[in-house]
């Protein structure tokens, strides 16, 4: 498939099919968990599984974004509390291409979107999506590492705000453009209190926010407005926040702020307290800050082949041994929880007793690991978190697993 050429967007839309495969009790959770592994939150497209094929894996970043941001699109739409999702393919292309133009239309009026091709001829709306989008991503390439990561995160506002327009009824969904540059604005005024954090902002830091300041959707008075904190000084404490009410958003703003005070290898102790104090100003306790810390380490532990520019300014082992220490602690904290689970699984028990005696076979190793990592996924850390499964291995699990969650006769063998 070849994303640069016209029909990419039927093409791609055409068999994914709207469904929610589980009862989901909190959107806001749901779409966190949905797209959260797909790093369209952190400016960095990481293909669907249905996607991990040879014909899709030597695709440039900016195709990929465009499946990652349509896979976005999708999810956020197939609630029925919000709309009608048609179920017939041809027609599910057709509602799809039509709300998602609407969407831009109201979203981004600035922007000139073309309803005619340069003869006149008036196009399909699934013509004009992939014009849009094709222009989207345009404006989020920039030359720097920073510029493009930050601009290309902008893309998740997209997904989100789209999920929020579709609920609103027609006369309320002109307030989006305000409430886009309002994020907008927020966001960067938590970057700049970030690089303030010690106590200065040095000239390559300065350059970023002014590229920024060029390609982010701003009015003038809000752009002067940030102009006047990058040169004056930013802290946290000055920063309101408390515009920011939706669950999803808040966690967006912490974990782009926590990614850009930790690439560049260490967070000094200025920056850790610049995050616990962002994180109190997002209304979120200690705990979900952690969270947030292990859903970052988790994703680039995943990722790491494929994170390239954080393998220039970070290094694997710091980043797992981390994770590590992380997965470690919350085990120990919920150690009562996981000792209960492994003994109501008589399949686990069964096979742990079996260890004790002779060594598993290579399937019967599969099982006991996928067991305990199902486990690790019900505690509260990692309920809506993508655990990196090939990260945890057998003999990794029973080094973080603690004895006394284990079934006393695999402790003496362990």
């Amino acid at each position: 498939m070849d994303l640069s050429e016209k029909g990419w967007f039927t093409e791609l839309l055409k068999n994914k099919q709207p469904a929610i495969e589980e009862k989901v009790e909190d959107k806001s959770e749901f779409i966190y968990k949905s797209l959260q592994p797909s790093g369209l939150m952190y400016g960095h497209p990481i293909l669907p599984k249905e996607y991990v094929k040879e014909e899709f894996l030597s695709l440039e970043n900016s195709e990929k974004l465009k499946i990652v941001l349509l896979d976005g699109f999708v999810k956020t739409a197939i609630f029925p509390s919000d709309s009608v999702v048609p179920t017939d393919p041809d027609e599910y292309v057709q509602f799809m291409s039509k709300v998602i133009v609407e969407f831009y239309e109201d979203a981004y009026p600035d922007n000139q979107i073309k309803s005619k091709s340069f003869w006149g001829k008036k196009l399909s709306n699934e013509e004009i999506v992939e014009n849009i989008i094709n222009n989207r991503l345009s404006t989020t390439a920039r030359p720097s590492f920073w510029g493009g990561f930050f601009n290309n995160s902008l893309l998740f506002l997209d997904v989100l705000f789209f999920g929020e327009w579709l609920k609103q009824p027609e006369d309320k969904r002109g307030t989006l453009i305000e409430q886009r540059d309002l994020t907008h604005q927020k966001l960067l005024e938590v970057m700049i209190a970030a690089s303030y954090s010690d106590g200065k902002l040095d000239l390559e830091e300065k350059e970023l926010f002014d590229d920024l300041l060029e390609s982010v959707h701003l009015t003038e008075p809000r752009k002067k407005h940030l102009h006047d904190l990058i040169n004056k000084g930013h802290s946290i404490k000055d920063t309101d926040l408390g515009d920011m009410s939706m669950w999803i958003l808040r966690k967006y703003i912490l974990e782009l702020a926590i990614l850009f005070v930790w690439a560049d290898k260490i967070v000094t102790e200025e920056e850790q307290t610049f995050i616990s104090k962002l994180g109190l100003k997002l209304d979120f306790s200690e705990k979900e800050i952690e969270r947030s810390m292990a859903a970052i380490e988790s994703f680039v532990v995943t990722n790491w082949g494929n994170v390239s520019f954080l393998q220039e300014k970070n290094n694997f082992s710091v980043i797992s041994n981390q994770f590590i220490k992380r997965v470690t602690k919350v085990v120990n904290e919920n150690k009562k929880m996981i000792s209960t689970e492994i003994k109501e699984s008589k399949e686990l028990m069964a096979l742990l007793a079996k260890s004790t005696k002779q060594d598993l076979t290579e399937e019967e190793q599969i099982v006991v690991r996928n067991q305990l990592i199902d486990i690790l996924k019900i505690l509260p850390t990692f309920v809506i978190i993508a655990l990196p499964g090939s990260f945890l291995t057998l003999p990794l699990l029973m080094k973080v697993i603690p004895e006394s969650a284990l079934p006393s006769a695999f402790q003496k063998k362990k």
